[in-house]
Formats: structure tokens, C-alpha cells, sequence
């Protein structure tokens, strides 16, 4: 986590020294001064920003740049006594409350957490999704239970898995379309169409992906989200792409994990090849490559269970497992 420490005093400067000498200090005495125009690059280059100083600067240096909780980096505020630890943003997604906790621990101060869940003691539906591993992209959706969660309404629940969230007013049923009504959560990685919940989409789906050389970027795509839906697979719950390494740079899987937000994962041909006995091979793509077949032992570093064994289409050949939660 690349972390940016603010300093606007002497007095914060040295809790800055105390603390945070590993981080990227800037401020007077470290000859990095705080450009209130320039805060921008600050802000899209840190995962975590502390501010030593006034709540009021925070705010004002950071306003013209807030965007969407998903993706802003944390922010926390300290005074320059260092008596208080403050999240000011993405306190649950961007990890700013537990930062908070564990610098105010470090420090002997005490964290200032304003969240409501945290106050009234119970998990926020988005912390639960984080740690879930569990995907979303309605906000609307998540913000309205939120809601309902901070004012005690009961919550529809319905789920693949048996994680819930600590609140004590969960109902839950045994289908999805029971829990598809206003202040319900659906918890399942089937592409369906969800019209009232909130709906979680566990990340389990693991794709295994060889190719020749050249291919199409948007002719895989177009593959992958065929195939999903063909297995009824929600396109959110893939979780990683895998390949063998001389594929790293193959413009098509490259593009594939990027347009579907997941890392890219390489293997050498000896470590895909402890799979082999799990597969369908090829004394030809052995010969080839080091190993008999690159998709089926690639979803295999992934997931447990084959979901669908090296289907093959226009130079590519695809497969899907699933990982145990």
C-alpha cells in the first residue's frame, strides 16, 4: 500500500519522523511542499493519504478530487498532538477505519470512527462484500441498504454461501426470488437479473486461457462472454485469468483480464504441468510449449472444481473452474 503523509507543522513533522519514516513524507521540513493545486496527482497516486493538521484542510485539499468510494483512496486525518486518528474517507472500501485503528494503536491515540455501522456495532454491508470477495456494480443498490441496515430495517437474504454479515435483522430465504424485493440481498454468481436487491456477486470463477499467436482481443471477449452465459456464470464473478508464460504478452488474454477488472495470472510450464493428469492432453502442444495443454492446467490453479474443460473457438481454447470459498 503506497501511503502519503501530509505535514502542515513543525509539530506534525515530527509525528511524521515518529511514525510514518517509511512512507512519502511531504511538507516543509522534508522539501516536498503541499502544492493545494498539485493534490490531485497526490490523490490518484496513493492508496492512502494521512493528513497531519486541521480536518478543515483535508477536506478542502481533497474535495475538488472525491469520485466514488470504490476507488478513492483512503483518508485519514491526525491532529498535530497526535491524540486523535481520524477516517475521513472510504472508511470501508478503501480501508481508512481499520488504518485508523491500527495507526491509533501504534500511536497511543485514540481512532474517531463516524461511520454509522461502526457506531451501532455491526458489519456494513460493503465491508462485508470486500471480505467476501464479492463483486457489485449497483451503488444506488448498495447505498439504499446501507440504509436500511443503519436503521434497523430487517434484510431479505438470500444466498449460494452461508456467510452473512453480523446484523441482527437478516431473514433468510430460500430463493433468489424471494430475497429480489426492496431491502433484499441476492448472494449467488448465476447471471440473472436482479430488479429490487442488491446483488453480491461472489468471485470464485477462475479462466484458463491458450491461444495462437495474433488472435483478436475483441473475438475473445466475445468467446469468454459467450461461453459464461452459456454456464449461466454472472461475467462479475470471474476472479482471475491464468495463463502459461509465454502468453503473458498476448495482446488478446492481456485485454481479456483488463476487461474484466481481474489480475492475470502466469505459471511456468512446470508448474502447470502438476495438472496434467487432471486434463485432456497433446503430445503436440507438449512438444510445443512444455507442457499438453495450457487452459484445463492454468483453471486449475484457480479452482478446485472443472466447471467446463478446454472448449475451443477462432484460435482460442477456454477453462472454467470454480474455487471453494
Amino acid at each position: 500500500m503506497k501511503t502519503a503523509v501530509l505535514c502542515f507543522s513543525p509539530q506534525g513533522a515530527a509525528l511524521a519522523k515518529k511514525y510514518f519514516s517509511q512512507e512519502d513524507l511531504y511538507g516543509k521540513d522534508f522539501q516536498r511542499p503541499i502544492k493545494k493545486e498539485a493534490f490531485g496527482d497526490i490523490f490518484d497516486a496513493y492508496d492512502r493519504i494521512v493528513f497531519i493538521g486541521a480536518a478543515g484542510i483535508a477536506v478542502r485539499y481533497m474535495a475538488p478530487f472525491v469520485e466514488d468510494k470504490r476507488w478513492d483512496p483512503a483518508v485519514v486525518v491526525i491532529d498535530p498532538t497526535g491524540r486523535y486518528v481520524i477516517p475521513l474517507l472510504s472508511g470501508h472500501l478503501g480501508g481508512a477505519n481499520a488504518y485508523a485503528l491500527e495507526l491509533a494503536k501504534a500511536m497511543g491515540a485514540e481512532a474517531v470512527l463516524t461511520t454509522a455501522s461502526d457506531s451501532l456495532g455491526f458489519e456494513a454491508i460493503d465491508v462485508f462484500a470486500q471480505k467476501e470477495n464479492d463483486a457489485f456494480d449497483d451503488m444506488v443498490a448498495m447505498k439504499k441498504m446501507a440504509a436500511a441496515m443503519v436503521a434497523g430495517r430487517e434484510i431479505t437474504w438470500y444466498s449460494e454461501e452461508d456467510a452473512v454479515p453480523y446484523y441482527p435483522n437478516i431473514k433468510r430465504v430460500a430463493s433468489i426470488d424471494e430475497a429480489d424485493v426492496e431491502d433484499g440481498v441476492v448472494v449467488s454468481s448465476k447471471d440473472v437479473e436482479i430488479k429490487s436487491a442488491l446483488h453480491l456477486v461472489p468471485r470464485r470463477i477462475h479462466l484458463g486461457i491458450g491461444s495462437k499467436k495474433g488472435t483478436d482481443p475483441e473475438a475473445l471477449m466475445a468467446f469468454i462472454k459467450k461461453t459464461l452465459k452459456a454456464y449461466g456464470i454472472h461475467p462479475m464473478a470471474v476472479a482471475a485469468v491464468h495463463t502459461i508464460d509465454i502468453k503473458k504478452d498476448e495482446l488478446a488474454i492481456v485485454f481479456a483480464a483488463k476487461e474484466l477488472h481481474v489480475p492475470l495470472k502466469i505459471y511456468t510450464a512446470e508448474e502447470l504441468a502438476k495438472n496434467e493428469y487432471r486434463c485432456e492432453g497433446s503430445d503436440f502442444v507438449k512438444a510445443t510449449v512444455g507442457v499438453s495443454g495450457v487452459s484445463c492446467t492454468a483453471a486449475y490453479m484457480g479452482g478446485e472444481t472443472m466447471i467446463a474443460e478446454k472448449i475451443c473457438e477462432g484460435g482460442f481454447t477456454l477453462s472454467i473452474t470454480e474455487e471453494k470459498r
